[in-house]
């Protein structure tokens, strides 16, 4: 088979090595990566296109395929493709937060014309993601995928240490475990059923009385404190210069002290905050970090929370409150300047909504989970914990663990006030439940890390993982559905 390998980033990991296997059975027609960074030749890999991420970021074509003319889209095209347009509109805030609308509109026209034009000159019959597209051009290929119906293969990520789901479409999931979970609705499975992995993840979930941070968040926190954080902010300024060309980084860096001390996200959140009373019935809603896939693309419309805060205070139940914490780390990576995703008024529209309150962010999590009626997010780690502690989750956009029992999936007000209503009448999500969950989410699951904090709390080392990628892939490329 003709194959795609889109952003495909990891010597480290054995990435390269997983490639190298492929090519023993398939054609690698085209590989967007770091290439020159991780000092991958392209003698290896005879008649494979190489496309160095940056380039691909900036609609830099690649070298192969520079001297190629390829139309610029037609109306007909990027109207049936309006969806991956607003989609990548908005995932452009991450990396080109100052371009205007029209600036990114044609961005995005540039990404299209090329892609649509590679994709139809090379034909590939399969196209794989190591992660789900939220790089902005990948976004934009995954797309053109959908549409020309090509099949795709994403490893998505789970919050269970490092297993991932193999899957084709994150809006609709993971049929493998639809599948082995109808195959099991009946049969009862205790923690000793489970692999080993998942059997000593469930047990440190449910023994502890403090949070378990996942592994990224611990890591990020670490990035981001002391000295640390000076390489971060420097490393970050020489590619903004270098690399995205955006000078205005300069502005900000003469300006810091007089925005230092005017409003700011902090400052209006805390102007906002007051103590949870935990003896209310509430609803809990932590906030997800932004800008992240885990809100674009895997948010859908509820990239916008407020939306979904929204939602949630018309449908709640008489004499409930809503209880709004922002995310820890919200305030790091950016810094405090309001910004696209945490703009002038932002805390303060939430708190003016009906029977919502933002408060501290010291309260701690676990404790909100476990007094909560249940969690509301996007598609947060949160609405997974309070799972495992016997909660009901509301999940307004795309979650791994959507199969779960326990798990409302919701569109709008009716379809939240149905499940508030369920939940009011005294839902308990069972203990035996979501080990059931687990068994069959433990079969169709694989080991396998593309990242170093999922690779820090992995049981296997790189040559398992290159083999259960390859594994992975070959059976994915054999099946009609994922």
């Amino acid at each position: 088979m003709r194959l795609f390998l889109i952003t495909w980033i990891g010597k480290e990991f054995g990435l390269a090595e997983v490639v190298k296997a492929l090519k023993q059975k398939h054609k690698i027609v085209y590989w967007v990566g770091a290439h020159s960074r991780e000092k991958i030749s392209s003698q290896d890999f005879s008649g494979t296109i190489f496309h160095s991420h940056d380039d691909a970021l900036k609609a830099i074509p690649a070298k192969e395929v520079g001297n190629f003319l390829f139309d610029p889209p037609s109306a007909e095209l990027l109207e049936k493709l309006l969806g991956t347009e607003s989609e990548t509109l908005t995932m452009m805030s991450k990396t080109f937060e100052n371009m205007s609308v029209n600036e990114r509109k044609h961005l995005y026209y540039d990404y299209v014309r090329y892609w649509d034009g590679v994709v139809k000159k090379l034909k590939p019959d399969a196209i794989i993601f190591p992660n789900v597209p939220h790089s902005v051009y990948d976004f934009v290929i995954y797309g053109l995928a959908k549409f020309y119906g090509i099949k795709t293969i994403i490893f998505e990520l789970t919050r269970v240490n490092d297993r991932c789901l193999v899957i084709s479409d994150f809006a609709v999931g993971s049929s493998f475990l639809k599948t082995e979970l109808k195959k099991n609705e009946n049969k009862h499975f205790s923690v000793e059923d489970l692999p080993s992995d998942i059997h000593a993840y469930y047990d440190a979930q449910i023994s502890f009385k403090a949070n378990i941070r996942p592994q990224d968040i611990v890591e990020l926190s670490e990035k981001y404190s002391g000295l640390k954080a000076l390489k971060v902010k420097a490393r970050s300024f020489w590619t903004t210069v270098t690399v995205l060309k955006d000078l205005s980084v300069f502005t900000k860096i003469i300006t810091y002290l007089p925005r230092k001390f005017r409003s700011n996200q902090k400052t209006e959140y805390l102007s906002l905050a007051k103590p949870a009373d935990l003896s209310k019935k509430f609803v809990y809603v932590p906030l997800q970090y932004q800008p992240e896939c885990t809100t674009s693309p895997l948010g859908g419309v509820f990239v916008d929370q407020l939306l979904m805060i929204e939602i949630l205070s018309a449908a709640l139940p008489a004499g409930w409150l809503i209880y709004v914490k922002e995310h820890p780390l919200q305030w790091k990576p950016r810094g405090l300047d309001y910004f696209s995703y945490r703009y002038r008024g932002y805390y303060k529209a939430i708190a003016d909504l009906p029977n919502t309150q933002i408060i501290p962010l010291e309260t701690d999590s676990l404790t909100l989970i476990d007094k909560s009626q249940c969690v509301a997010s996007v598609n947060g780690t949160a609405g997974w914990e309070a799972l495992l502690r016997n909660k009901p989750s509301l999940a307004f956009g795309y979650a791994w663990y959507r199969d779960c029992p326990g798990v409302f999936k919701i569109n709008d007000v009716r379809s939240c006030s149905i499940a508030l209503e369920v939940i009011k009448a005294g839902l308990f999500v069972d203990s035996q439940q979501i080990i059931s969950y687990l068994y069959s989410f433990g079969k169709i699951s694989i080991n396998g890390f593309r990242e170093q904090y999922c690779k820090d709390v992995s049981p296997i080392d790189v040559t398992e993982n290159i083999k259960n990628h390859i594994n992975a892939i070959n059976l994915a490329l054999e099946k009609n559905e994922l």
